[in-house]
């Protein structure tokens, strides 16, 4: 299973982030790039639950959170990533397996979405939920650039980009929250919805986050 923690910037939680690897000893996170804009000085916090979803999590919290200091180190707009590498090499936790092969899954699979939907509101509650594959797309970029990408069924809230799609059977990482379907009156960010009641969640789907990692 996953750790997905939340992502802050100048102090102010912004979005949900995946440990996804450790390169020379330092924690690797990806996030989506959409809620990044022109923000400074980013860290991962770490809630009292260590992203531990299934553990009891208590809150409020009173006082200080516990956070690490990371860069951003690379940025794809095309696939709506963007990567944090962490300062210290303290940092101890699994990482999780990586579908590579858009071939792999299935429309009608079960899957977990890990994540802090409610990170933009100020909270560090983490959620899983279930969820289903309703379908699979190859989305044209300037068409020229295939983005392969699974479609859920789930409702997305502000905070819940960058959240983990997780298959249910194996604890596989499929993907990345990165946007919902939205209807042209909600509030969105270029061509990337914000906040919506929809149902529809694009996810960018994993294997783009292996071709990173191989290269930085």
């Amino acid at each position: 299973m996953a750790i997905v923690l939340p992502l802050a910037a100048n102090g102010i939680l912004i979005s949900s982030a995946v440990l996804v690897a450790f390169k020379d000893g330092y924690p690797i996170f990806v996030s989506t790039l959409h809620q990044i804009g022109n923000k400074s000085n980013f860290q991962i916090v770490i809630p009292p639950h260590n992203g531990q979803v299934t553990a009891t999590q208590v809150y409020p919290i009173v006082g200080d959170i516990p956070a690490l200091d990371v860069d951003l180190i690379k940025s794809d707009p095309i696939y709506d990533l963007s990567f944090f590498k962490g300062r210290t090499t303290e940092l101890q936790a699994p990482i999780p397996n990586i579908l590579a092969n858009f071939n792999d899954v299935n429309v009608g699979e079960e899957m977990l979405i890990l994540g802090y939907p409610y990170s933009t509101l100020g909270s560090t509650l983490e959620t899983t939920e279930i969820s289903h594959i309703s379908a699979k797309g190859r989305r044209l970029f300037m068409n020229r650039i295939s983005i392969d990408e699974l479609i859920i069924s789930h409702q997305t809230l502000q905070g819940s980009s960058g959240s983990a799609v997780i298959r249910r059977s194996d604890g596989i990482l499929c993907g990345i929250i990165r946007g919902s379907l939205t209807p042209p009156n909600v509030i969105s960010i270029g061509d990337i919805p914000i906040a919506s009641d929809s149902s529809v969640t694009y996810c960018t789907f994993s294997s783009v986050i292996t071709q990173h990692l191989n290269h930085l």
